[in-house]
């Protein structure tokens, strides 16, 4: 429970005691007023703890803040930017790889020319799905660049 207890002397009490000037009567009144008896407790706390305090030193310009802050924005932006690209070469490594182990697995690279290796491939799959393959690989790249086009467009706005 609070007692509100307002005195007309407090805005008295606290100019003396921050010019540190105390009168005989304001000192009077606050040893008989309990609500001045605070503030000068108060008002004393911080006199001591804002005094012995001292100033930050070597404080960087506000510029320079604010600078860095931009700086830091626009690399988390180009980190996110970035990730779809990071997502595209990691496919591109996964696929080459699954190829890699596949071409081993048919004994095309026991062959001594290229063109042998790429004739007996060939040979094994059915032209239609080579065709597909190949439409659908292209079909894959085109999408991924028209949204990487697109999504540059847009946030170059």
């Amino acid at each position: 429970m609070s007692k509100e207890n307002n005195c007309d002397f407090e805005s008295v009490v606290v100019k003396s005691l921050k010019s540190g000037f105390l009168s005989e009567e304001i000192s009077e009144h606050i040893g008989a007023c309990d609500n001045c008896r605070e503030t000068m407790k108060v008002v004393r706390f911080f006199q001591t703890n804002l005094q012995s305090e001292l100033p930050p030193k070597n404080l960087p310009a506000a510029g320079l803040i604010w600078w860095k802050s931009r700086l830091r924005e626009k690399r988390r932006a180009a980190e996110q930017v970035a990730q779809p690209i990071l997502i595209a070469q990691t496919a591109a490594v996964v696929i080459f790889v699954g190829v890699f182990v596949w071409l081993l697995n048919t004994e095309a690279f026991q062959l001594l020319s290229l063109d042998a290796a790429l004739n007996q491939i060939f040979a094994s799959i059915e032209p239609i799905i080579v065709s597909m393959f190949i439409g659908i690989v292209s079909f894959f790249f085109i999408c991924t660049t028209l949204i990487f086009a697109l999504r540059r467009f847009l946030l170059e706005k």
